[in-house]
């Protein structure tokens, strides 16, 4: 009976273990969404997506084709590395929809008062039914075990915090895009 003690006292203590870094995680991701002022710097979003991409193509299939159509921006005030985050998860979540070959392509214009940064893909697109859903936390049609569901409320809270919004648009069998606008005007 007294192994069966020190085997419970152990899980528990597993237990514990794993809920403090849980805890942790959450303390971790709110800090890593509230934009932080200290951080910020003049960015050209372009030069900033060069590297995301560059960083993406290592990592994503290379059956995937990664375009890139830039317009010349103007720079913003904005955390990169936050952004790039939002970025990346963008173009990994767009080639996991893609099954087999396919192309993703990052586009980026600015009018007068925003930037839209766009990544669009061919995959299999997203069904009207999830659309509403893809920005919940912990929300994922990924297969149990496979990405943690908050990339996409984690990229939104970073896009909101910068003034901007994200969109998405979709249709299945057809492939997906999502749009990313940021205002140009610091006082936004």
């Amino acid at each position: 009976a007294m192994l069966e003690v020190r085997e419970a006292r152990e899980m528990l203590g597993d237990v514990l273990m794993g809920m403090g870094q849980m805890n942790e995680l959450v303390d971790n991701l709110r800090s890593f969404t509230r934009l932080d002022r200290a951080h910020t710097a003049e960015v050209n979003l372009n030069t900033a997506l060069d590297s995301v991409c560059y960083i993406a193509k290592t990592v994503i299939s290379t059956k995937v084709t990664l375009e890139r159509a830039f317009q010349p921006l103007p720079a913003i005030e904005c955390n990169v590395s936050q952004l790039n985050q939002v970025f990346l998860n963008l173009i990994n979540n767009a080639a996991q929809a893609i099954e087999g070959a396919g192309t993703i392509t990052v586009s980026t214009q600015a009018d007068a008062r925003h930037i839209t940064v766009s990544v669009r893909d061919t995959g299999r697109g997203i069904p009207a039914d999830v659309l509403p859903r893809i920005f919940e936390a912990y929300f994922t049609t990924k297969p149990d075990g496979e990405g943690t569901g908050l990339g996409l409320a984690i990229a939104r809270n970073i896009v909101e915090e910068h003034g901007g919004d994200i969109q998405v648009s979709s249709e299945v069998g057809m492939g997906t895009e999502f749009r990313v606008r940021l205002p140009i005007d610091k006082a936004a």
